[in-house]
């Protein structure tokens, strides 16, 4: 199992032109702050980067239009995953750009997880088989304080897809380990390719039983009342077809017109851009008075002048990355009109040749009594048993996958797991000072825990039995433990250090792990790297980091804008 570590966040707002980082570097981080000073936007933001979706984020928070970088390092080397311009983004150690996608579901979501090796896959509501989102890799390692420490599961919003809740104990305790879905996703191809076959093989064998029908007496008949009725249906299907067409294209016109505006809006936007950091470069490299040649006065070169002209690039910077996405929408909906219109003219094709195909198998029919039904039958024996010898062999490997699939979720296997998980689960109720109902036969897909405090410790007894259990059996990339807020429900003054203990003393090894309070308590382990952060209430920016941060940002988002 591979283990990913953060190791810095870098938060940009240039809306308020306030900036904040927040260095990850160390094992077992505690960052305390009293409540509204921005822990929790702190935490949810690490998740925002990679394209998971934390229960409630504050709405102040999104009307700051915040762009985040989380660097973390993976198999020995460091990235950077980026959240700017309406896009997400990996980048490698140099800052180079290696993959990106506006939509999470279809374009950021699958690239991440082959990028982390995560194998799951699942039933969406109509039956097709997708890639989870983002949240569903992180959802054992959050504990999120809107909803975490009320039921497992459920610390990210976008845990939509059907029983969620079972797949994700099954897949992450290693029930179902990354091995089983990598088989059922080969099978679902394989399957499909076997159906495909099938299909041909059955096809093929009644085309030879036609053939050993056909009476080399008989000649082939054309019902002429039939022939003139079918093609007055296909004039009219044409008619409706060409209206179509005509209204598409005048649709693909107009929405073509909109993208010219837009790349010519891009355009502008981006000569201005290169001409303002043109100023700066100019003003930064001249002293900090200049003599105007004319009259011999001198002029101050101001900083906060060349402070203006940063700031005004963030502004055109926002407005190319708006631009951008509007020139992605216009096009996903020019190529969906073009889609259509090649398929109308598809159709049109269709009916200017069906008279052709008509005739042809008419034609087709007399060569086959011409040629002899013995020469056609042994042709299609030929395709036949090549259809059937590919058919075996797929037919096979569907099996090996049923297999694969089959001991990887073995009684004995599943029995293992499970009598793990639960010792430990009780061990670590004890020590949390936890009763747990039915103990011993806890499920592993959620916990049915004690009401008022003891709820939250039950939660963490059940969240760390689990993650152990998934050291020990699963085989996906681990991340770094995040918990938020574990003082709910009024732990008190013996309660609330013990559960930090806890979480610092029984994580798995070599985790990472970090931990938002308001107060850190004693007795804390002397490796903790306790850090504060917010400026005041409702404000965990800075002012005084936005150029540095704004400047990191801008390597990332010049090669966004491309």
């Amino acid at each position: 199992m591979t283990n990913v570590r953060f190791v810095g966040l870098f938060l940009l707002s240039r809306t308020e032109k306030r900036a904040l980082k927040v260095p990850l570097n160390a094992s077992r981080i505690v960052i305390q702050g009293g409540n509204g000073f921005g822990k929790s936007a702190i935490l949810k933001s690490i998740y925002e980067t990679l394209g998971a979706l934390p229960q409630k984020i504050d709405s102040r928070w999104r009307a700051g239009n915040v762009s985040s970088a989380l660097v973390f390092e993976y198999q020995g080397k460091r990235y950077t995953a980026v959240k700017a311009l309406g896009m997400y983004a990996l980048f490698d150690a140099e800052r180079k750009l290696l993959f990106s996608g506006q939509q999470i579901v279809k374009e950021w979501g699958p690239q991440l997880a082959k990028f982390f090796g995560f194998k799951l896959i699942m039933k969406d509501r109509d039956g097709d088989i997708v890639v989870p989102p983002p949240s569903y890799m992180f959802a054992p390692f959050y504990i999120d304080q809107d909803m975490g420490w009320s039921r497992p599961w459920s610390s990210f919003q976008d845990l939509y897809l059907p029983d969620s809740t079972r797949t994700l104990a099954d897949y992450h305790s290693g029930l179902r380990p990354d091995a089983y879905y990598e088989a059922r996703a080969n099978l679902a191809v394989d399957r499909i390719a076997l159906s495909e076959l099938e299909a041909s093989v059955s096809t093929l064998r009644d085309a030879i039983d036609q053939i050993q029908q056909i009476d080399e007496g008989v000649s082939p008949t054309y019902d002429m009342g039939e022939f003139r009725a079918e093609v007055e249906d296909l004039v009219r299907e044409s008619e409706t077809l060409l209206t179509q067409q005509r209204e598409y294209r005048r649709e693909i016109s107009e929405l073509h017109e909109e993208t010219h505006l837009l790349q010519s809006e891009k355009s502008l936007l981006e000569r201005a851009l290169r001409e303002l950091r043109e100023e700066f470069d100019v003003a930064a490299a001249l002293p900090d008075e200049i003599e105007c040649p004319t009259c011999g006065q001198g002029y101050a070169n101001d900083l906060a002048d060349r402070f203006a002209l940063i700031q005004d690039e963030g502004v055109l910077t926002e407005a190319i990355g708006a631009t951008n996405i509007k020139l992605t929408r216009v096009r996903e909906d020019e190529q969906q009109k073009q889609d259509k219109l090649h398929e109308i003219e598809r159709s049109l094709r269709r009916i200017e040749h069906i008279l052709a195909v008509e005739r042809a198998a008419l034609s087709f029919n007399d060569v086959v009594i011409a040629a002899g039904k013995t020469e056609a039958a042994k042709i299609l024996r030929s395709s036949l048993g090549e259809k059937a010898a590919d058919a075996a062999d797929v037919r096979y490997r569907v099996d090996k996958h049923r297999d694969t699939m089959t001991s990887l979720t073995s009684a004995k296997r599943s029995g293992e797991i499970l009598k793990f998980y639960r010792a430990l689960l009780a061990k670590y109720a004890f020590d949390l000072d936890v009763a747990l109902e039915q103990d011993g036969a806890q499920s592993i897909h959620r916990i049915q825990a004690a009401r008022g405090s003891e709820g939250p410790r039950g939660l963490l007894a059940y969240y760390y039995a689990f993650l152990q259990t998934r050291v020990k059996y699963a085989t996906a990339t681990a991340f770094p433990i995040v918990i938020d807020a574990p003082n709910q429900q009024g732990q008190d003054a013996v309660h609330l250090p013990q559960m930090l203990r806890f979480i610092f003393a029984q994580a798995p090894a070599d985790a990472q792990v970090i931990v938002a309070v308001e107060e850190a308590s004693q007795g804390l382990p002397a490796d903790v790297d306790i850090r504060s952060y917010g400026v005041q209430r409702r404000q965990v920016l800075r002012e005084a980091e936005f150029d540095e941060i704004n400047e990191r940002f801008s390597v990332y988002t010049r090669q966004l804008l491309l």
